[in-house]
């Protein structure tokens, strides 16, 4: 093809033909310049399909593992209930002097398991490395920092703050409670610390512990029950983003 345009220009320079050497120059260097354009445009859809494909498996892995904090989360908040439900019984011996030591060690149990806060980040850093503006829709580029930069980890801080609680339930126990052996449900025996004594809930050790549960449970709930929408939100964001495709 390169031969014959030189074997053109050549015939059209013998025979004198400037005008018509001219109009073959410029269309020819026209054709050069479309056909570097095509091949941009070629270069640039290809770039562009790879970035959406990245995109897409980034907000599949997203979509994974929001849905497995959601339903960590759920879980937790649930088991907060259950230890809100528990220290309002306590509270409710407490003041009625009720309850068998079966009762009260069964809702001290619920009162000594702890919530804890675990998520998966990696996703979002990943997609933070490899280039965030990547994300096209800009809502869920923006929702996507707020939740990952701000608001988990602030949650967290919180609750770790909360959690420095602990060391004062534990204190208090040692007031109204007594060390045992006893068998776990997996026949292994553990050292726990039991009510042996119903007179026990009658100490103020005793009501402040429940107090300062049920204040750091309630705490726990408002601090989730605020996260948890805001993991849904992005999770259905995510979700309508990858049904356009």
């Amino acid at each position: 093809m390169i031969s014959l345009f030189r074997k053109i220009r050549h015939s059209f320079l013998k025979e004198q033909k400037i005008t018509q050497y001219l109009a073959y120059a410029i269309g020819e260097i026209f054709l050069v310049v479309i056909g570097i354009l095509i091949a941009l445009q070629i270069n640039t859809w290809n770039e562009e399909r790879k970035n959406r494909a990245y995109e897409i498996k980034m907000l599949r892995e997203l979509k994974s593992t929001l849905d497995k904090d959601i339903r960590y989360f759920s879980s937790q908040i649930r088991m907060l209930h259950d230890r809100e439900r528990s220290a309002n019984k306590l509270l409710e011996y407490y003041q009625t002097q009720e309850g068998d030591l079966d009762s009260l060690n069964f809702h001290m149990e619920n009162l000594e398991t702890g919530a804890l806060f675990q998520y998966n980040a990696g996703t979002y850093g990943s997609i933070k490395s490899g280039g965030i503006d990547k994300i096209t829709n800009d809502s869920l580029r923006s929702k996507m920092a707020d939740l990952y930069e701000f608001l988990i980890p602030r949650t967290e801080k919180l609750l770790e703050n909360i959690k420095e609680n602990e060391k004062k339930e534990a204190e208090l126990m040692e007031g109204f409670t007594l060390r045992m052996i006893t068998e776990a449900k997996d026949g292994d025996q553990i050292i726990s610390q039991k009510i042996t004594d119903k007179a026990s809930i009658k100490k103020e050790e005793f009501l402040e512990f429940v107090q300062i549960n049920k204040s750091t449970t309630h705490y726990s709930l408002v601090f989730l029950d605020r996260l948890l929408p805001r993991l849904n939100e992005l999770a259905t964001i995510v979700a309508l983003e990858l049904d356009k495709n």
